[in-house]
């Protein structure tokens, strides 16, 4: 795999100036809830340019599928990194604010499980109709194949997705689902998390169950990503350190965040340990106030932010629709670099709908607070 290239390079580039324009756009518009002004948190601003680099990834897998024939990952491990670094940094995020909400001794359950159901559902909702719209265009249903298509609704409805009848429905939406599998398995298993915390169980049970956890997600590679959700733990149990480590030693912590942020994009393979770390290090100091010479707490980098779970879930379909709907452009006649100059004009598109899903659909689900929440506004899923 190739580490910088120059095409990689432009389109990182390229990624830098539409967020930067972006933010500097939405920097007077009076989008954010007064719960979210009142909260300030660089985690804001960070999932606004999360959730826009998977956008950057995806657009470039979009032109090799077009061009090649496959929906593979990128040769490139910045543009690879895109989409790897930002669901680890997200996963990340997910991990701190619900252990953090384990930590605190009275949770109301149902109201935690409810507010999952209602921050997520409706716009994963609206995105399967979009989905199932495409699908029953593409493959024709009959008493033949009407049970299959049950199946499939039900597994999309799971967080599954998955093909039907050899149509990959799952490429209508980039394949981002997948994610939101991995999260809602990590809320299942918080009620264990806050039984092992507070002491509700036997120690020697707390081992056991600690160490057959450790023993299933280090057994097979497709269950590392639930140690992000651990490695989120430093940053909350580390929270002091942190916090005076910046303030006595502020050049330093420039030093060590921009230095790991290189190491990470540009030398690791995405779920890996060896980029997990890093990331888990990079992640302690923003969960702690580092932001960046103050850019995440650009106003407009957290409407982006608050936007994020949009963004994420219908960039895909954005990309669908135009390239694959519309055909756009023929991808036989069109040089990447060419292909590279589309990228503003899906950007801006992505960010005016998801400004419009997230008013429209996302928003009225939203459980009204008069103090500001950590945790149901955080993660791409809270997102």
């Amino acid at each position: 795999m190739q580490f910088f290239p120059i095409d990689a390079l432009y389109l990182f580039l390229i990624l830098i100036l539409c967020i930067g324009l972006a933010a500097v756009l939405l920097n007077k518009v009076q989008f954010l809830p007064t719960e979210i002004i009142q909260r300030s948190s660089p985690l804001d601003g960070l999932r606004g340019i999360l959730a826009l680099s998977v956008l950057a990834h995806h657009f470039y897998i979009t032109y090799v599928w077009k061009t090649v024939g496959e929906w593979v990952k990128p040769e490139f491990t910045l543009i690879n990194n895109f989409g790897g670094t930002a669901v680890s940094l997200f996963f990340l995020i997910t991990g701190y604010l619900f252990i953090n909400k384990m930590m605190q001794v009275d949770i109301n359950w149902k109201q935690l499980y409810l507010s999952r159901i209602k921050r997520i559902y409706p716009l994963y909702i609206a995105a399967f109709v979009f989905i199932l719209t495409i699908t029953l265009i593409i493959i024709e249903i009959n008493s033949a194949n009407f049970g299959a298509l049950l199946k499939w609704v039900s597994d999309w409805l799971l967080f599954k997705g998955g093909s039907f009848e050899g149509f990959e429905s799952g490429l209508i939406i980039a394949g981002v689902s997948w994610t939101l599998a991995y999260e809602w398995k990590f809320y299942f298993s918080l009620p264990i998390i806050y039984c092992i915390y507070h002491k509700k169980i036997p120690l020697a049970l707390s081992l056991v169950i600690i160490a057959a956890l450790l023993f299933y997600i280090f057994k097979e590679k497709s269950h590392y990503y639930y140690a992000l959700f651990i490695l989120s733990i430093p940053a909350i149990k580390l929270k002091h350190q942190f916090k005076r480590f910046m303030i006595e030693s502020p050049k330093k912590t420039n030093v060590i965040v921009i230095t790991l942020s290189l190491f990470s994009l540009l030398f690791t393979e995405p779920y890996t340990f060896l980029q997990m770390i890093p990331l888990a290090i990079i992640f302690g100091f923003i969960a702690n106030g580092y932001n960046f010479f103050g850019v995440l707490y650009n106003h407009g980098l957290r409407i982006l932010g608050e936007v994020s779970y949009s963004i994420y879930l219908i960039h895909g379909a954005i990309l669908y629709f135009f390239f694959s709907i519309l055909n756009l452009i023929n991808f036989n006649n069109i040089s990447l670099y060419s292909y590279y100059l589309l990228f503003p004009i899906i950007f801006s598109v992505v960010v005016l709908l998801s400004l419009f899903t997230y008013k429209f659909i996302e928003s009225p689900f939203l459980r009204k607070k008069s103090t500001p929440s950590k945790v149901d506004h955080g993660l791409v899923t809270n997102k």
